[in-house]
């Protein structure tokens, strides 16, 4: 991939050692959802440019072929013929491609995606299909080689056999784990990503989920690793005191988070290089506009830019209106206090502190 960080988007590319290429990109707008987003134009001539086109021509053909609203109309053993001659089309146009290596790099990619193509029939409209069934379950959800299938199992158990409205569901999910597996291995693996990616969201109910999932699985050592996200994450459920720093603003003026005790804030932590963070400025000003008048919220917005780019902040701030606001920043060249109490590994990320300092939550949508 040829990334641009600026732009939120890449080029797919396939080089060799000793060959000579000449690209020229710009890039234009296209409208995704809410948001305008940038999409590179790529003229590629010189060695391997029939790989660049290959990729460029093929890619998402298995979506825009076989969208859902198509897979809704169709059984799985129309859908699976169907798209297995789609397979072979696309190989044919691959053999077209000077490159062995690449071909070879292909080949392998497309095959190994074939599973998982096929069992998108079971996210389109639910029914009951035997021929999938038989399909399903004739994979081996037990071989460790097949955790991508194993993990798109679960989904398609959990899809026919939901959890009921009083039962939790990640308790249930986990308790799930020991009926559709008997691999201990694979469910010690399965219970410790669900488990460290929910308890990462602080949420109420941590405590009983972090229970059973000791419970599900046997891996003592996974049990330690936990023990430690869910002994920090503990500290930012809702309800939980939030815990204070120290920040500056523009002019250099310190503030700390207990400086607004009294009043609910709003932060919206942020960065200069996070494409998704600036998009989504706008929507954050519009609702600190609507509580302009209240006295009792505070609208904050951090920055993780370490204090070498304090320039580009600054000038940020200006470019995306954003002055009307309090805005703080580390100012340090490291990871800041802030940023590892509160587990900032990704950004846009929005916070709610209550009145009297308490995380309302710590993982707000955005």
């Amino acid at each position: 991939f040829l990334v641009f960080e600026n732009y939120g988007c890449s080029v797919d590319l396939f080089l060799e050692s000793g060959m000579d290429a000449d690209l020229d990109i710009s890039f234009h707008t296209e409208k995704y959802e809410e948001s305008d987003i940038y999409v590179p134009d790529v003229t590629y001539t010189g060695d391997n440019a029939d790989c660049y086109h290959f990729m460029r021509d093929s890619d998402g053909w298995e979506y825009e072929s076989w969208p859902f609203e198509r897979l809704d109309t169709m059984s799985f053993a129309d859908y699976r013929e169907g798209y297995l001659e789609n397979v072979d089309q696309v190989k044919s146009d691959l053999m077209k491609v000077k490159s062995p290596a690449f071909k070879r790099m292909m080949v392998d990619m497309i095959d190994q995606s074939i599973p998982a193509n096929l069992f998108r029939h079971a996210w389109s409209k639910p029914r009951e299909d035997a021929d999938f069934v038989r399909w399903v379950e004739a994979f081996d959800r037990n071989d460790p080689d097949n955790m991508e299938m194993a993990e798109r199992y679960v989904r398609w158990y959990l899809q026919r056999h939901p959890a009921g409205k009083e039962q939790n569901r990640v308790v249930y999910h986990l308790n799930a784990l020991t009926q559709i597996f008997t691999n201990q291995e694979i469910i010690n693996d399965m219970a410790n990503s669900l488990v460290d990616y929910y308890l990462k969201q602080a949420p109420k109910d941590m405590t009983e989920v972090f229970e059973v999932y000791k419970r599900v699985s046997t891996d003592t050592v996974d049990h330690s690793e936990m023990q430690k996200v869910y002994d920090h994450y503990i500290n930012m459920m809702p309800g939980a005191p939030a815990i204070d720093f120290e920040m500056t603003d523009v002019n250099g003026k310190k503030y700390r988070l207990s400086d607004f005790k009294g009043k609910a804030v709003y932060i919206d932590v942020w960065a200069t290089w996070c494409c998704s963070c600036l998009k989504k400025i706008p929507l954050f000003l519009q609702l600190a506009d609507k509580y302009r008048y209240r006295n009792d919220v505070a609208f904050i917005t951090i920055s993780i830019d370490r204090s070498k780019v304090r320039p580009k902040w600054l000038k940020a701030l200006q470019e995306h209106g954003m002055t009307g606001l309090l805005n703080l920043i580390p100012d340090m060249d490291h990871v800041s206090p802030f940023e590892e109490a509160y587990h900032c590994s990704s950004v846009p990320r929005y916070i709610i502190i209550d009145g009297k300092g308490n995380i309302v939550t710590a993982f707000a949508p955005s």
